[in-house]
C-alpha cells in the first residue's frame, strides 16, 4: 500500500474529523438536547396539571354553595319521610287539603303502585267543573311538587247548560320522597 499524499492525507484526516464531530453530535449533544425537550414539554404538562387543579380548588367554595342551595330546595323536590308509608299518608294528607280549600268533596283517596323512590295515590272527589283547573295546579304545583299521572271526569249533569251541579274527577297523583334526608 502506498503513502498517502498530503492533500488526500488532510482530506482523509478532516473524513475522520467530520465523522468524529458526527459521533459527539449523535452520542452526546443530540441526548443533551432531546432532554432539554423532554423536560420541557414535562413542565408544560405539569403547569396544564396544576392549573386544572387550581381551577378544581377554585371551585370548591362555588360548588359547596350550589350544593347547600341543592339541600335548601330539596323540599320542593320530593316529600322528606322516613317511610314510603308516611310519604304515603304526606300526600294522601295534601290531597285531601287541597280539595276541601276548592269546596270538593272527597270520595276516597287510596294508595296506588308508583315507581322506585315514588309514592302514589288515586282520589276520586266531586267538584264544581269550573274548580277544576284551580284544583290541580294546586296540586302539581304544591311543595313538593307533584305530578298527576292520570285525571278522568265524569259529568253526569255537572256540565249542562245552566246546571251548577259537580262533576266526579278520579286522578292519580305522584310525588317522589327521600328517606336519607328525613331520617337525619
Amino acid at each position: 500500500m502506498r503513502a498517502l499524499a498530503p492533500r488526500e492525507a488532510r482530506l482523509v484526516a478532516l473524513g475522520l474529523l467530520a465523522l468524529l464531530l458526527a459521533l459527539v453530535w449523535l452520542a452526546v449533544v443530540r441526548p443533551i438536547f432531546a432532554g432539554f425537550e423532554a423536560r420541557e414539554e414535562e413542565r408544560q404538562q405539569l403547569l396544564l396539571t396544576w392549573q386544572r387543579g387550581e381551577r378544581v380548588i377554585g371551585a370548591i367554595r362555588a360548588t359547596r354553595t350550589a350544593l347547600r342551595a341543592q339541600h335548601a330546595e330539596a323540599a320542593d323536590y320530593a316529600i322528606q319521610a322516613p317511610s314510603a308509608a308516611l310519604a304515603t299518608d304526606l300526600l294522601r294528607e295534601r290531597v285531601v287539603n287541597v280539595a276541601r280549600a276548592n269546596h270538593a268533596t272527597v270520595a276516597g283517596v287510596a294508595e296506588t303502585q308508583a315507581a322506585p323512590g315514588m309514592v302514589a295515590v288515586r282520589a276520586d272527589l266531586a267538584l264544581a267543573p269550573e274548580r277544576i283547573a284551580t284544583f290541580v295546579a294546586a296540586i302539581e304545583n304544591g311543595r313538593p311538587w307533584a305530578v298527576v299521572d292520570q285525571f278522568g271526569v265524569v259529568a253526569e249533569g255537572g256540565l249542562q247548560s245552566g246546571g251548577t251541579g259537580t262533576v266526579t274527577v278520579r286522578l292519580d297523583v305522584s310525588v317522589r320522597y327521600d328517606v336519607g334526608r328525613a331520617a337525619r
